[in-house]
């Protein structure tokens, strides 16, 4: 039972394919042995300059000789499965070793190495190095790195590519496995394949030291599997239940503050587009995210960087203001050129392309690993026939594969044949995910707008397993989904490329669906959108005309134009009738800002407007709120005069009342979020009406004085306030040099 002493690991026999490793990430590994398992930290050194030596430690070696000094550890790697080692493969480092003892540097000589290793073997490479000066020549074995691997659930997680390689019903309990499958499974293969970077190690240290973590950045810039990594080592080392949260209301219906939890929201404000009709709801949940993670509740949050940008304006991030510090949101995309190699030579190591693909790329290779533009997800496409089967190994064309990702994507789906597309549209009809096995009522729907044959389409949803779409498993039952978001951009551009293609779309999909991925012409959007032109209105309205009042409200003011807006709201009169109060701050309020596109329109009823201008006022005097000065578009609404008529009641009603709206807030604090914290909105709105009267008032006079009482009623309330709690993870304390880009990929095509 959770919560009771739970022994993860198994006494049992494991093996690991440790020669599919590759011996760049075999020698990081041992890096992680030597600093996990024999407690010592390790410098790596250039190949070819390294006088012997894959690694030194530094410092002293554990044991009782009182000669022991500096140590050398040697990693010595093969892809054979079934290799002894023996003397005579070691015979170039025997000569190297003498002269590293002659220096002072071999008081211990570590040989760490994923070849097996016989009792015999093991008695005449100790002679044979201590016979040319080594003081103490050790040997670990592919056995006792296995034995390691089996024992340490924190070397695990420094090394999360031990999960995708061994058989983790070996080493989790029951429960702790079906959690690691769930999450594999919505990773294919990829796991195996992970390069251990910075954005990675900043992961660990965030998700450890403050339960949260949020990874940005650009589609296919590698996301989902730092995501599967921390998952699967949360269920490891912290005996974490994961939960795949697609919603706030997912979050609110599973949070058990008596159960170990691990929370893994993807795409938390929108797949390709910013869903901003949900912002409310997200507001609503999110003190109770900052409650559960001061009881130790983790939380993977994953967005789309453009579309965080987008979210930051609607969040209440003082709800949950570690949301805001940049120790817990990591840039995925920020990739070293020694990253995107081993990234590069990982998916190409294990991709499916022939020996002969990847000896005519070899030489290009590192000029790949150099160019700006790189994206992990072009390195696993690079990787497989079903993508690259037909690519040219030129410079050029290599070149222009990594350059032209979509493009090349949205060449691959317009050549497939149409009951393959039709089964893409059965998972993009159906907003990217459809359980399995699908209701032939979806089947045929896609069949039919591609005119195929049903039975070939629930065929094809097989046959694109892995390369397009995923079968992926999950407590509800199997669902498909996309093998990477992209795939989904792709496939709009696809179908908003023809006009037929696109009245197919919207009399194919969901109207949930429809409502988040189309914009109407005219309209500008982050990412990738169906543009309905002008011609299809009446469909359209057909379409989404009887959702929701509020996801219509949201469809309003961003998504459409003047002519479907009129349109709409001759037959929907309950959307501006829906528009009643406006809660603090009003530029957060998601009816603010249809208030704002409908005004821009000439479609806004003025007795609405004057009604937003009265809520603008009552909540600049009884909240401080500086809306009306932070957001233009707000600030559009009004007149010259009401503009005016508000700095006048900044100037008389709440800079008088700083103290006031101070005692105020401090009254509706929980005591979860940092003083500091939660005083910022307040102290941004201060400045925001101070800056805007400077030709009235001393502006700085007014700013001191109000930090001042700021300042004191944070000093008293920190004496209330407690931390969020946190457990401690591993990271790793060395830092491995660079390795010649063209050395690391020297057995590319063995």
């Amino acid at each position: 039972m959770v919560g009771e002493s739970i022994s993860t690991i198994l006494e049992t026999t494991v093996g690991y394919p440790l020669h599919r490793l590759g011996w760049k990430a075999f020698q990081d590994l041992c890096v992680s042995v030597a600093e996990e398992c024999l407690r010592r930290p390790v410098q790596n050194f250039l190949p070819g300059n390294d006088a012997g030596r894959d690694g030194a430690f530094v410092g002293r070696w554990d044991g009782d000789d009182p000669a022991a000094g500096e140590s050398t550890i040697q990693c010595k790697y093969t892809s054979s499965e079934k290799d002894n080692l023996t003397v005579s493969k070691l015979s170039d480092e025997i000569d190297k070793a003498g002269s590293l003892a002659s220096m002072g540097l071999a008081a211990d000589y570590i040989i760490l190495t994923n070849h097996q290793v016989t009792g015999a073997s093991e008695i005449k490479i100790k002679a044979a190095f201590e016979a040319v000066g080594v003081g103490r020549c050790r040997v670990f074995g592919y056995d006792w790195i296995v034995r390691q691997i089996r024992t340490s659930p924190r070397l695990r997680m420094m090394a999360p590519r031990l999960y995708g390689l061994g058989d983790l019903s070996e080493l989790l309990d029951e429960r702790a496995y079906a959690q690691a499958q769930l999450i594999l499974s919505a990773m294919g293969d990829d796991l195996q394949r992970l390069v251990i970077t910075e954005a990675h190690r900043k992961s660990v240290r965030a998700i450890s030291t403050h339960n949260l973590v949020l990874l940005l950045g650009a589609p296919a810039a590698g996301k989902s599997t730092i995501g599967a990594s921390l998952a699967v080592g949360a269920a490891d080392i912290w005996q974490c239940g994961t939960i795949r949260a697609t919603s706030p209301e997912d979050i609110t219906k599973h949070l058990n503050p008596d159960l170990p939890q691990f929370f893994w929201i993807d795409d938390a404000w929108g797949n390709t587009q910013y869903q901003r009709q949900r912002t409310e709801s997200w507001n609503q949940t999110l003190p109770l995210i900052q409650g559960a993670i001061k009881r130790g509740t983790r939380f993977l949050i994953t967005s789309r960087d453009y579309i965080w940008k987008a979210a930051q304006r609607d969040l209440k991030i003082q709800a949950l203001p570690i949301l805001g510090k940049s120790q817990v949101v990591i840039n995925v995309h920020e990739l070293s050129a020694q990253e995107k190699a081993q990234i590069l030579y990982n998916h190409l190591k294990l991709g499916d392309q022939p020996t002969e693909f990847r000896a005519e790329v070899k030489s290009h290779l590192p000029a790949i690993a150099e160019r700006k533009d790189f994206l992990p997800e072009a390195a696993r496409r690079f990787s497989s026939v079903f993508f690259a089967g037909r690519l040219q190994p030129t410079r050029d064309a290599v070149s222009a594969f990594f350059e032209k990702p979509a493009e090349f994507l949205l060449e691959t789906i317009t050549n497939l044949s149409p009951d393959c597309r039709a089964a893409i549209a059965v998972v993009f009809m159906n907003d990217g995910r459809i359980f399995s096995p699908v209701s032939m009522e979806y089947i045929e729907s896609a069949a039919t707008a591609f005119g195929v044959n049903a039975g070939a389409v629930r065929e094809q949803l097989e046959a694109l397993n892995g390369s397009l779409l995923l079968l992926v498993k999950s407590d509800e039952g199997p669902y498909w989904t996309y093998k990477h978001p992209t795939i989904s951009d792709a496939f709009a551009r696809y179908v908003a490329g023809s006009p037929e293609q696109v009245e197919i779309y919207l009399r194919g999909a969901s109207p949930g669906s429809i409502i988040y991925e189309v914009v109407c012409a005219g309209c500008e959007f982050s990412g990738t959108s169906v543009v309905i032109p002008d011609g299809l209105h009446e469909l359209l309205e057909q379409r989404i005309g009887g959702l929701e009042r509020f996801r219509l409200a949201s469809f309003l003011s961003y998504r459409s134009n003047k002519k479907f807006s009129a349109r709409l709201l001759l037959n929907r009169s309950d959307i501006i009738d829906g528009i009643s109060y406006y809660s603090a701050p009003i530029r957060e309020d998601t009816d603010a800002q249809l208030v704002a596109t409908l005004h821009s329109q000439g479609l806004l009823p003025e007795a609405t407007r004057l009604k937003f201008y009265d809520d603008v006022k009552r909540s600049v005097i009884e909240d401080a709120d500086s809306s009306f000065l932070d957001d233009d578009d707000i600030q559009s609404v009004f007149t010259a005069k009401e503009i005016e008529d508000l700095l006048n009641l900044a100037e008389t009603e709440v800079l008088p009342s700083i103290s006031q709206h101070i005692d105020r807030l401090r009254r509706d604090w929980d005591g979860d979020s940092s003083p500091d914290d939660y005083f910022e909105p307040f102290e941004e709105a201060v400045k925001s009406f101070t800056t805007a009267l400077s030709d009235r008032i001393d502006s700085q006079k007014a700013m001191v004085s109000a930090r001042r009482d700021i300042s004191y009623a944070v000093s008293s309330m920190n004496d209330e306030f407690e931390p969020s709690s946190s457990t401690a993870a591993p990271t790793a304390s060395s830092t491995p040099q660079n390795t010649p880009l063209t050395n690391l990929f020297r057995d590319i095509d063995e």
